[in-house]
């Protein structure tokens, strides 16, 4: 199953980044690391690389656009927000998203270009290569048709299931939440269902307040961050919740190293492949080059021996020209290959004499073994070749025999 490296980077850059792995189905791989981004490139091996940026850098927006078309929506979204936006909307970097069934706004993130610019330089520094960026606020999970408060550090992020997620400055904490969740309206008036997210030390330090919202909610969860919130973040940052910033010229382009790398392995699998088919044909073809010089050696030995004092340069060709073609000659030239064949076949066998007459041909030869000349008869009995041995003497540690071979079955 893919695995995501998510990586969360913060406003300030004194402020190291954090980054955890999350499978195909959310759950977290290892401990949450925290440092330098540059750290992070280990873990990134082989994996997906997702940014989570400040919700604080990052504006979200639904305007209602009158256009259709991925291209015309792109080109008229600065102009539906320019009024909203306090930059110049030259200086802003645009990315636009799916709009939801049945929705009448378009998702919209908006970032600075500088600021999207140095989060991608440090990551290009580090030797990271992100496929997708998304504003943390927007990775904060929804709690189903309630309200889903996250508490870190002095930001309050809010989501709710009818509204873009944000965030608000949580100093004073009791102000922020008195502006977030009023107190209920009339008698009768039930607040929302609310889950609060915190880190242990936050909840200590608020636990008043926090504690006290549960009067003026329908239900409150309180549920505490031991490893802060990314672990909670890095799901919905894999899974795609939200607008890829990383659009237009910052989309990611696949580069040559990336193309190398994702080729590497089957590179290296087909050149072991071809090493293999190589080297088994080389060690064939050398066998058989082998197997065919004791074949001509043999060959030689037998011309030598049916044509004496005639140079071997050629015995094949030879042979062929000395024996013609057509009648008894003509079919005693496979004769002659099949003796060569079969003596090759038996190391230590010499050919010491060779006679045709009356069509039989008549062999002397010696060899190591009784067992290696009844191998060598039975090498011969072959292509219309009939072999018998006539007689087989021990002689010093070899055995001298003498075999008729006839042509035409036996």
């Amino acid at each position: 199953m893919s695995e995501t490296l998510v990586i969360r980077l913060r406003a300030a850059d004194e402020a190291p980044a954090s980054w955890l792995i999350v499978d195909g189905n959310g759950a977290r791989s290892g401990p949450v690391q925290s440092g330098p981004v540059a750290d992070a490139l280990g873990a990134a091996q082989g994996r997906r690389v997702v940014l989570l940026l400040p919700g604080s850098e990052v504006t979200l927006a639904e305007p209602e656009l009158p256009v259709r078309g991925a291209a015309r929506v792109a080109q008229a979204v600065p102009f539906a927000l320019e009024e909203q936006l306090a930059s110049d909307v030259e200086t802003l970097h645009f990315a636009v998203g799916a709009r939801p069934p049945g929705s009448v706004g378009t998702p919209v993130s908006v970032v600075a270009r500088s600021t999207l610019e140095r989060w991608l330089a440090q990551c290009a520094a580090a030797g990271l290569e992100p496929s997708a960026a998304y504003a943390d606020t927007a990775a904060v999970p929804a709690a189903g048709a309630g309200c889903a408060l996250l508490l870190e550090g002095s930001q309050l992020y809010v989501r709710r299931h009818d509204s873009l997620p944000y965030l608000i400055d949580a100093e004073p904490l009791d102000a922020a939440l008195d502006l977030v969740l009023p107190a209920p309206g009339p008698e009768g008036e039930t607040g929302e269902n609310v889950t609060f997210y915190t880190g242990a030390a936050e909840y200590e330090r608020h636990r008043d307040l926090i504690e006290a919202l549960r009067s003026r909610t329908a239900t409150l969860q309180i549920k505490l961050l031991p490893d802060g919130p990314l672990p909670m973040l890095a799901p919905q940052a894999a899974a795609g919740d939200g607008v890829n910033l990383l659009q237009g010229a910052y989309a990611p382009r696949s580069s040559l190293r990336t193309r190398l790398r994702e080729w590497r392995l089957p590179a290296a699998l087909t050149a072991a492949i071809v090493l293999v088919f190589v080297g088994s044909q080389a060690a064939l073809w050398w066998k058989q080059s082998r197997a065919e010089q004791a074949l001509d050696a043999q060959m030689a030995e037998v011309l030598a021996q049916a044509l004496p004092g005639q140079p071997a340069s050629d015995p094949r060709a030879q042979m062929q020209l000395a024996l013609g073609s057509g009648g008894a000659g003509g079919s005693l030239l496979p004769a002659i290959s099949v003796i060569a064949r079969a003596m090759a076949e038996v190391p230590g066998a010499r050919l010491r004499s060779l006679s045709f007459r009356n069509g039989a041909i008549e062999l002397n030869l010696t060899a190591p073994s009784i067992e290696s000349l009844d191998g060598i008869k039975q090498g011969m009995n072959r292509d219309g070749v009939s072999a018998e041995i006539q007689s087989a003497n021990p002689n010093g540690g070899v055995v001298d025999g003498r075999l008729q071979l006839r042509l035409g079955p036996a």
